[in-house]
C-alpha cells in the first residue's frame, strides 16, 4: 500500500473521516454545462502521519481546448461534530448521532493527515461560456514533502450553454449584524460596505438574487412637522445590493406576533433620533404610517419601487390571520403600490398578499387551496426552516445531500416562482463546532466565516446545483417552445412544452415521494441533457402521451394515447404500427412493451428520430 491514497466519490456523495478508500485508481467523472459548475468529493488518507500536504490542480485539456486551472479547485473539506440528529426516520438520515460530518468548504492551504483517517476534500469546477464541448483531462494532485497521489479528472463538456439569468426568486435571510461581528468592522462603516459588497457578490455567485433590507436601516428624526427620514444607509445598502446581483429587494418586517402561533400582533417599534441626538423609542402605530408613504415615495424617486417587496409579520396561522391582515392593510393603505409578501403558515390571505411563501409541508398538505391563490393571480413560493422534518427534503447538516439539491426540482414540478430560507449565517457558537441545541442541525446557517468573506458548505454547492438544474429544466422548455413555433399550425393548440415537468416528475411524483438514489437523480439530468440537443434534430418533431410518461401504469389492461406533430412528409410508426400523418397531426394508441416502453420512429429526407417514452408497469 503507498504512502497516501486518493480516491473519488460520486457527485452528492460524501466522503466521512472514517469512509475506507474505495474506487482507487478510478478517475473522478463529472458532466457539465458551458457557464455551469458541478463538484465531486474525494478522499485523502495515509498509512503514517503526514503533514503539510497541499492540494493542486492542473488544467482540463480535450483534443478541442482548455480549461485553466483558474476555473478548477480543490478544497479541504472540515467536518462538524454533531451530538444529536434532525427529526426523521433513522433511512432519511446519511448518519446516526453522534458523529462528524463534512460540510465546510475551507480555506485552508495546507492540512496535516492523520494515519488512517480519511481527509475528506471537495473539487469545484466551472466550465466557462466559451469552451468547446468535448472530453477534457486533468488531474488534482496531493502532495507533501517526500509523497505525492494523483486523482484523474475527467469532465465532459455538453455543447449547450446554462443561461446566465436566474428563473427563480431565491432569499436566504442572513445577519448583517453577524457579518460585521466577524470580520471586526463598524456596522455600516466604509469598512463594512466593503466587506458587505464581497457578501453579497459570494451570495449571487451561489445564485441568490433577493436580498433583505433591514427597515433600521431608514433613519427617523424627530421634526416640528413630525418625522423626517434619512435613507443614506439605505441607499448605500441597496446600491450595494444591486451593483453585486440582486433582482430584488426585500424589506423586513413591520410587525410581529407576541408569541409563535398566537393571536396577538403589535408593529414594531423605531429609534427616533432627537434634536440634541439622542434616541427615544416610539410606537409603529405613530411613526409607521409617515415611513410607509416616504419608503414608497422614496423607491420611486430612485426607479426601485417595482423590484421591492415588503413583509408584514413573520409566520401568521390561523388564530392570528385576522389581526396580521389588519396590519396588512396598514400597509396598503399607506405604500399602495408596495407588494407585500410573507412566510405563511395557513391560507385565507385573498387580496392582502402578493406574494405567499408557505412551508414546503403546508403546500403539499393545502395544496388545493394555494393553487386556488395562484389561480386568482397570487404568486406562490415555498420555505424552509426548521420545518419540514421527517421525509420531506430540507438542507439540514445531517440529511443527505440529495435533498438539498432536489428542492429547486420542486420549484420546476410545481411551478412555484421562488425558494425562501431563514438561516444564512445565524452561527451559534464556534460555527464550525457548535450547532444550536434548539434547531435541527444546520438550520440556522449554510455558510461558514471565512477570513474575507463567507466559506460555502457542501449544502450550498448542492444548492447551487438545484438552481442550476431548474435552468437546466427551463431550457428544454425554450427549446421545446421554438419547435412548436418552427412547426406552427396544430404544434401550437397542445403544451409539448409539458416534457420538461414530465422528465422532472420522474424524480419527484410527489414531494416526499422522490428520488433518493443520487445516482439516478444524475442519470435523469443527463436525460435532460441528451433531450435538449435532439429536440432540434431532423425531422423535427414533438411528441405528448397521456399519461405523462412519470405516471405508473397499473395493467388493467394497459393504453397510451400518442400524439405529436412533425414536419409535413414525415413518416411515422409507434411500436412499429404506421400511423398517418395529416397536416403535421399524428395521434394514435399504443400498448407499452414488455419493459413499458413506446417507440416513435419518425422518417424524412433520409433522417431518422426515435423518441422513446419508458414507463413504469405497475401489477
Amino acid at each position: 500500500m503507498s504512502k497516501l491514497l486518493i480516491w473519488p466519490a460520486r457527485p452528492l456523495e460524501r466522503i466521512y473521516k472514517d469512509t475506507p478508500p474505495s474506487r482507487v485508481g478510478e478517475p473522478l467523472r463529472l458532466s457539465c454545462l458551458r457557464n455551469e459548475y458541478e463538484g465531486c468529493m474525494f478522499g485523502l488518507r495515509a498509512e503514517v502521519n503526514v503533514e503539510k500536504v497541499r492540494l493542486q490542480v492542473s488544467d482540463l485539456k480535450s483534443e478541442v481546448g482548455t480549461i485553466s486551472s483558474h476555473n478548477v479547485q480543490a478544497h479541504f473539506v472540515g467536518s462538524i461534530p454533531l451530538a444529536f440528529n434532525s427529526p426523521a426516520p433513522l433511512e432519511e438520515l446519511e448518519r446516526k448521532a453522534p458523529c462528524e460530518v463534512p460540510d465546510p468548504i475551507l480555506e485552508a492551504e495546507e492540512m496535516d493527515l492523520q494515519a488512517g483517517v480519511t481527509q475528506p476534500c471537495y473539487l469545484r469546477v466551472y466550465v466557462p461560456s466559451e469552451a468547446e464541448p468535448g472530453e477534457y483531462e486533468g488531474f488534482v494532485k496531493a502532495e507533501a514533502p517526500g509523497v505525492e497521489a494523483r486523482l484523474k479528472v475527467e469532465v465532459r463538456v455538453h455543447p449547450l450553454t446554462l443561461p446566465r439569468r436566474r428563473s427563480l426568486y431565491v432569499t436566504n435571510w442572513f445577519s448583517v449584524e453577524d457579518i460585521a461581528r466577524v470580520h471586526g468592522v463598524e456596522l455600516y462603516s466604509d469598512d463594512f460596505w466593503v466587506v458587505f459588497g464581497r457578501w453579497v457578490k459570494f451570495m449571487a455567485e451561489y445564485g441568490q438574487n433577493v436580498f433583505w433590507v433591514p427597515l433600521d436601516t431608514v433613519r427617523v428624526y424627530a421634526s416640528e412637522e413630525g418625522y423626517r427620514f434619512d435613507f443614506s444607509i439605505f441607499d448605500d445598502y441597496v446600491e450595494t445590493l444591486l451593483k453585486n446581483g440582486a433582482e430584488l429587494i426585500e424589506i423586513t418586517h413591520v410587525a410581529g406576533f407576541k408569541r409563535w402561533g398566537g393571536r396577538e400582533i403589535e408593529l414594531r417599534s423605531f429609534k427616533v433620533i432627537q434634536g440634541e441626538g439622542s434616541f427615544k423609542s416610539e410606537p409603529g402605530e405613530r411613526v409607521l404610517p409617515h415611513m410607509l408613504k416616504a419608503l414608497e415615495t422614496h423607491l420611486r424617486e430612485k426607479g426601485w419601487l417595482e423590484r421591492t417587496v415588503i413583509h408584514v409579520a413573520d409566520e401568521p396561522t390561523e388564530d392570528g390571520i385576522e389581526e396580521w391582515r389588519r396590519v396588512s392593510r396598514i400597509v396598503k393603505e399607506h405604500a399602495p403600490q408596495l407588494r407585500r409578501i410573507d412566510a405563511v403558515e395557513t391560507t385565507g390571505f385573498d387580496d392582502d398578499l402578493e406574494i405567499w411563501v408557505p412551508t414546503l409541508h403546508h403546500y403539499d398538505q393545502w395544496l388545493e387551496e394555494y393553487e386556488e391563490a395562484r389561480r386568482r393571480g397570487r404568486e406562490l413560493w415555498f420555505y424552509t426552516c426548521l420545518n419540514p422534518q421527517g421525509r420531506y427534503p430540507n438542507r439540514f447538516i445531517d440529511f443527505p445531500l440529495i435533498k438539498t439539491r432536489i428542492l429547486h426540482w420542486i420549484n420546476m414540478a410545481y411551478g412555484l416562482r421562488g425558494f425562501l430560507h431563514w438561516g444564512y449565517n445565524w452561527w451559534y457558537g464556534n460555527p464550525f463546532k457548535d450547532l444550536n441545541p434548539n434547531l435541527p442541525p444546520g438550520d440556522t446557517h449554510i455558510v461558514y466565516p471565512g477570513r474575507e468573506g463567507p466559506l460555502p458548505s457542501l449544502r450550498l454547492e448542492a444548492m447551487r446545483d438545484g438552481l442550476e438544474d431548474y435552468e437546466l429544466f427551463k431550457l428544454l422548455e425554450e427549446e421545446i417552445l421554438f419547435v412548436k413555433r418552427e412547426l406552427g399550425g396544430k404544434a401550437l393548440k397542445l403544451p409539448f412544452e409539458r416534457r420538461a415537468l414530465e422528465l422532472c416528475r420522474k424524480a419527484m411524483p410527489s414531494i416526499t415521494g422522490y428520488i433518493r438514489d443520487p445516482r439516478k437523480l444524475i442519470e435523469l439530468r443527463e436525460e435532460v441533457i441528451n433531450e435538449i440537443q435532439e429536440v432540434r434534430k431532423q425531422p423535427l418533431a414533438l411528441l405528448i402521451t397521456e399519461p405523462p410518461e412519470w405516471k405508473p401504469l397499473t395493467w388493467g389492461p394497459l393504453m397510451v394515447l400518442v400524439r405529436g406533430v412533425c414536419e409535413e412528409g414525415t413518416e411515422v410508426e409507434v411500436n412499429g404500427k404506421p400511423v398517418p400523418v395529416e397536416d403535421g397531426y399524428f395521434a394514435t394508441y399504443a400498448f407499452p412493451g414488455s419493459k413499458g416502453e413506446i417507440t416513435v420512429k419518425l422518417k424524412k429526407n433520409g433522417f431518422e428520430k426515435v423518441i422513446l417514452r419508458r414507463f413504469q408497469i405497475v401489477e
